[in-house]
């Protein structure tokens, strides 16, 4: 028994240190702790359990596979939107690594060799896997080992004090459209991407949130979105504009899903689509991966338009969920009045032209949607009227006199 560091090929000591032990079955265990003090204080853990003939530590560990951990917490996981979205593709990739291996045996070394090989392997689309790919799949293993120490299935967690598991991200993007591209680029986009698109420019959503939105998340008569997200798996209240109201009023619902395909479910995704609407927009690419304009540029763009028109930074930041948590527990005294504010600034950026109003359209047997609003607010052409909507939730004609940019609230919400 001892402790130790480990050389790499050039014969440079490392800063981790090693505990070397055998378990009361007789096999040899090296094991990663970090610290010198750590390391002697784990080892002298082990030698008193071993002499008292308790060995509760390596009994623990030496029982529980990888699998056995996996399995518990994606069951936790499961229903949570970010992995359903984002991470579920994974973990046949995890149980095929790790398959067999209990979980004292995955020490440092062996997560950094998964991370390097995860590095090299390409995507599904045969593309490189980036950095900030590899970086979630890391950070989903370190939450699932958190997670096994406080299920009492494993003694530590290999993740501590292991940052440097982590790549250096450096992939941050910098483009921005200006609001004459957002028109632009509007005008050249077909008829399934236009509304994705402006809700991007209006919200700061990120794709995967906008893609899986559904109706029973927007409260209409209330002017929000109450959205799980995707990537921080936290629920919070997204103000809605004028223009947004317009436009979700003017949707088809035909099925739980805003923004379908024609199979009435989410698109898997629009790349194509948006890739081909920014060249038929005359907009110029760049071959600097920073500056290129991908769907999440929309999300800068919102950032930045606001600030341009005057926003307040400490709004901005609240409104797009784009600060730290620190920050958001510190800004959760903006009121709802002070978001809509912030969320009304960019009225009229997208030009939103209203039809028909909210045609109530649902799938055969779809049970998610309830009664669409009787009352329907069109404006087109910069004039404005309402009235109560025939079957079709189509609006009589134009009111002689109606006032200019005229809203009535909805009579029922959506998410009931």
């Amino acid at each position: 028994m001892g402790v130790f560091k480990r050389k790499n090929k050039d014969g440079i000591e490392g800063d981790t240190w090693y505990v070397d032990y055998r378990d009361p079955n007789g096999k040899r265990v090296i094991k990663a702790i970090g610290p010198k003090k750590e390391a002697e204080a784990f080892l002298g853990k082990v030698r008193a359990s071993i002499r008292e003939g308790r060995f509760f530590d390596v009994k623990k560990e030496n029982k529980t596979t990888f699998t056995e951990l996996l399995d518990a917490y994606i069951e936790k996981v499961r229903e949570q939107r970010f992995y359903q979205t984002s991470l579920s593709y994974f973990v046949p990739f995890l149980e095929k690594r790790f398959e067999g291996k209990i979980l004292s045996e995955i020490d440092y070394k062996a997560l950094e060799d998964f991370r390097d090989e995860r590095k090299k392997t390409p995507t599904q689309h045969g593309t490189p896997r980036s950095k900030r790919t590899v970086n979630i799949e890391m950070s989903f293993l370190r939450r699932m080992f958190r997670k096994g120490v406080k299920w009492g299935m494993v003694e530590k967690n290999p993740f501590e004090n292991a940052d440097d598991l982590f790549y250096r991200e450096t992939n941050r993007r910098e483009r921005a459209l200006t609001e004459d591209e957002v028109r632009q680029f509007i005008d050249a986009c077909p008829k399934h991407l236009k509304p994705i698109v402006i809700t991007a420019v209006y919200t700061g959503l990120r794709k995967s949130d906008i893609l899986n939105l559904k109706w029973r998340e927007i409260d209409l008569r209330k002017g929000l979105i109450r959205l799980e997200e995707a990537k921080t798996g936290k629920t919070r209240n997204i103000v809605l504009n004028s223009d947004m109201m317009t436009l979700l009023q003017n949707l088809p619902a035909k099925c739980q899903y805003v923004f379908p395909n024609r199979h009435g479910k989410p698109f898997r995704d629009i790349k194509r689509s948006f890739e081909a609407s920014l060249k038929k927009a005359g907009i110029q690419q760049s071959e600097n991966k920073r500056y290129k304009i991908v769907f999440h540029t929309l999300r800068h763009t919102c950032v930045s338009l606001l600030t341009e028109r005057g926003a307040d930074t400490a709004a901005v930041k609240n409104y797009v969920a784009h600060a730290s948590e620190e920050m958001t527990k510190y800004y959760t005294h903006l009121s709802e009045e002070y978001a809509r504010k912030t969320a009304e600034i960019l009225n009229g950026l997208c030009r939103i032209n209203s039809v028909f109003g909210n045609k109530p359209e649902t799938l055969a047997g779809s049970k998610q949607l309830l009664q669409i609003p009787s009352l329907v607010s069109v404006w087109h052409s910069r004039e404005t009227w309402s009235g109560r909507a025939d079957l079709n939730g189509r609006p009589p004609a134009p009111k002689a006199g109606a006032l200019t940019r005229l809203r009535y609230a909805p009579t029922h919400t959506m998410n009931k």
